[in-house]
C-alpha cells in the first residue's frame, strides 16, 4: 500500500453545483424556452441551517450596517472562532433577498467578503461557485477570484477576469489578466497588460514576483505574499515548496497556504506511517494524521492519530475546527483500554459533530471502563478435569493472567464538563438536573465560565437568581468600552434573523468574555427563533474550555 499524500488534503475538494460564469447556449428553433426570473445572489447558499426568511425578514440598509461591523477579507480576521462560525452559518444561508435589496450586487459582495474573512477560502468559494450572475458585478467577481486563487484554481480566476462585464479595466483585473497570460507563457502580452495596471497604481510587491516569472528568474529571496495573487505567482516560481504568507496577511490566506509544499510519502505499514507522521510539523503533520484518521484498515491506528490531531488542535486553541472535521470518525473507533485514554477528547469531538449516540457510548465507557474481551474458546481435550467441588486445586496456575486493576474514570471535574456539554447539546438546560451541573461549573468562576453561565441563564437555565444578583449594581472599569447592544436588540425585536445573528456574532467577537454580552446575545437569538444557533455557540465555548 502506497501512502503518498499532499498537504493539499487540508483543503477538501469542492464539487460545485454550477459554474459561476457559465454562459447559456442559444435554444434551437424547435425548442421553446420559458424565461425565468433571474436568481438573486442571496437566494443561493450552502448547507443552509437558517429559515428561508433569514434575509427577507430584514431590510437591505440594516443588513448593510450589520455586515459593515464584521471583519472584512483584508483584515487579520476573527479572534473568537465560535463567533466566526456563528456569523458564517448565517452568511452561507440562502433565502429571499432583504427588503429593498434585490439585485443589490454590492450588498451580496459584502456578504461574500465577510464569509471569506470568517472561514477558509473553500467555504466562500462553495458559496460563490453556485451563485449566478457573478460576472455582472466587479465586487462579487473579485471575491470569487480571490477564493479561486487561494485554492489553487487559477484557471477559474482567469475565466472570472475574462467574463467580467463591467470594471474589467481596473488595475486589479489588469494585474490578474497579466498574471494569467504570464502563467500561460504569453510573456509579451503579459508585460503589456501589467504596464497598463502600473499606469493606474504602483504595486511593488506584485511587480517583484511578476517580473521574476516573466524574466524566468528564481523567486525573490524571503518574499512572503500578502494577497492570493502573489501566493499564486510565488507558487509558480517555487513549486513544491511550503509557502508562508506575510504576518500581516489575512488569516484565510495563511490557511490557504497550507495546501502548498512537497508531497509527503509515508511508509507502507500503518504503525510506521504513524511514527513518521508524529515527527512531522505544521501542515504536513496535520495532513499525514488526517490521512491516517480516515483509513479503515486499522481503526486503533486511526484512534491514535485522531488523539494526536485533537491534542495538537487543543494546544493551538483550534480544537473545535479539528473536532468538526474529524468528529464523525469517533463512532467507528474501537473502545479499548488504550483508546479510552483519549476518551474525553473523543466525547467532545463527537458532541461537536452532533453525533450524540457516539458521544453517549464513549461517555458510558469512560465511567465503566473498556468492555471485557471475550474469552477464547478452548477445545475440550485442553480443558482437563473439572475442579473439585470443595475448591481444592482451583488456584491460578503459574501461567494464568492476573486480574486487571479496577478502571479509574476521569476526574469528577471532567465528567461534570462532559455532562454539562451533553445537556447543552440536547437542549436540557431548563431541566432540574442541569442546575446542579451549572452550580458545579461555577465553583471555578472564570470570566469564560461566567459568560457561558449568563448565556445559559438567558436561555432558561435556573441558577436560583445568583448571577442576576451578582451582576446587579456592577459598573465597568474606567476606559472599558461597553457593548453597543442597541442594533442587536432592534434587529431581534424586528424579527430580522440574519441581522440578529450577525450582530450577535460581532458583539461576541469584540466582547468574548463579557457576561452582559453573552446574556444579551443568547436572549436575542432565542427571541428571534434562533435558539439552536445560540446553543451551538455555547456548546462550542464549553468544548473549547474543556479541551
Amino acid at each position: 500500500m502506497n501512502w503518498s499524500i499532499k498537504t493539499a488534503l487540508l483543503a477538501a475538494s469542492v464539487l460545485a453545483c454550477g459554474q459561476a460564469f457559465a454562459q447559456a447556449r442559444p435554444a434551437s428553433d424547435q425548442i421553446e424556452v420559458a424565461q425565468l426570473g433571474a436568481v438573486d445572489p442571496f437566494e443561493v447558499g450552502v448547507n443552509s441551517v437558517l429559515p428561508e426568511t433569514v434575509w427577507s425578514s430584514g431590510h437591505a440598509g440594516a443588513l448593510n450596517g450589520a455586515l459593515s461591523v464584521l471583519p472584512d477579507r483584508a483584515s487579520s480576521g476573527w479572534s473568537n472562532p465560535a463567533a466566526a462560525r456563528l456569523a458564517l452559518a448565517a452568511l452561507r444561508s440562502s433565502g429571499e433577498p432583504p427588503r429593498g435589496g434585490r439585485d443589490d450586487f454590492a450588498l451580496a459582495a459584502k456578504r461574500a467578503d465577510r464569509a471569506l474573512s470568517a472561514g477558509r477560502a473553500q467555504l466562500a468559494y462553495e458559496l460563490l461557485a453556485r451563485t449566478p450572475r457573478v460576472n455582472e458585478s466587479d465586487a462579487l467577481s473579485r471575491v470569487y477570484a480571490e477564493t479561486a486563487l487561494a485554492m489553487g484554481r487559477t484557471q477559474e480566476a482567469c475565466r472570472a477576469a475574462d467574463a467580467l462585464l463591467e470594471g474589467r479595466d481596473a488595475a486589479y483585473w489588469l494585474r490578474l489578466r497579466a498574471s494569467c497570460l504570464a502563467l500561460d507563457g504569453r510573456i509579451p502580452a503579459a508585460e503589456l497588460t501589467a504596464e497598463l495596471a502600473r499606469a493606474q497604481a504602483q504595486t511593488p510587491a506584485f511587480d517583484q514576483v511578476f517580473d521574476a516569472l516573466t524574466l524566468n528568474q528564481p523567486a525573490p529571496e524571503g518574499f512572503r505574499p500578502r494577497t492570493a495573487l502573489q501566493l499564486t505567482l510565488l507558487e509558480a516560481l517555487a513549486p513544491g515548496v511550503r509557502l508562508y504568507p506575510h504576518e500581516d496577511a489575512p488569516n484565510w490566506l495563511h490557511l490557504a497556504a497550507e495546501r502548498t509544499g512537497p508531497t509527503i510519502a509515508l511508509p507502507e505499514t500503518l504503525p510506521e506511517a504513524l511514527e513518521a507522521a508524529v515527527v512531522m510539523e505544521g501542515a504536513e503533520r496535520a495532513a499525514a494524521l488526517g490521512a491516517l484518521i480516515g483509513q479503515d484498515l486499522d481503526r486503533e491506528i486511526a484512534a491514535e492519530a485522531l488523539a494526536i490531531r485533537l491534542s495538537d488542535a487543543a494546544q493551538q486553541d483550534l480544537f473545535m475546527e479539528a473536532a468538526l472535521t474529524f468528529g464523525p470518525e469517533v463512532a467507528s473507533l474501537p473502545i479499548t483500554e488504550n483508546t479510552l485514554a483519549h476518551g474525553v477528547h473523543f466525547v467532545l469531538a463527537a458532541l461537536a459533530a452532533d453525533d450524540l449516540v457516539a458521544a453517549e457510548r464513549w461517555r458510558e465507557a469512560l465511567l465503566d471502563g473498556p468492555p471485557e474481551p471475550e474469552p477464547a474458546l478452548q477445545p475440550m481435550s485442553d480443558l482437563g478435569g473439572l475442579p473439585p467441588l470443595d475448591g481444592e486445586g482451583a488456584e491460578l496456575g503459574a501461567g494464568a493472567k492476573p486480574t486487571a486493576p479496577a478502571w479509574q474514570p476521569p476526574a469528577p471535574g471532567l465528567m461534570v464538563a462532559i455532562d454539562f456539554a451533553h445537556a447543552i447539546a440536547l437542549d436540557q438546560v431548563e431541566d432540574d438536573a442541569f442546575m446542579a451541573l451549572l452550580a458545579a461549573r461555577l465553583e471555578t468562576a472564570t470570566p469564560e465560565r461566567l459568560c457561558q453561565a449568563a448565556g445559559l441563564v438567558a436561555l432558561g437555565a435556573d441558577d436560583q437568581g445568583e448571577l442576576q444578583q451578582a451582576l446587579s449594581g456592577l459598573t465597568r472599569q474606567t476606559g472599558v468600552t461597553p457593548p453597543a447592544l442597541g442594533p442587536l436588540l432592534l434587529a431581534s425585536g424586528a424579527g430580522a434573523l440574519g441581522e440578529t445573528q450577525l450582530h450577535a456574532a460581532s458583539l461576541l467577537e469584540r466582547h468574548p468574555e463579557d457576561a452582559e454580552t453573552c446574556a444579551a446575545s443568547m436572549l436575542a437569538l432565542d427571541h428571534t427563533g434562533l435558539r439552536r444557533q445560540a446553543l451551538q455557540y455555547l456548546l462550542a465555548r464549553v468544548i473549547e474550555d474543556t479541551a
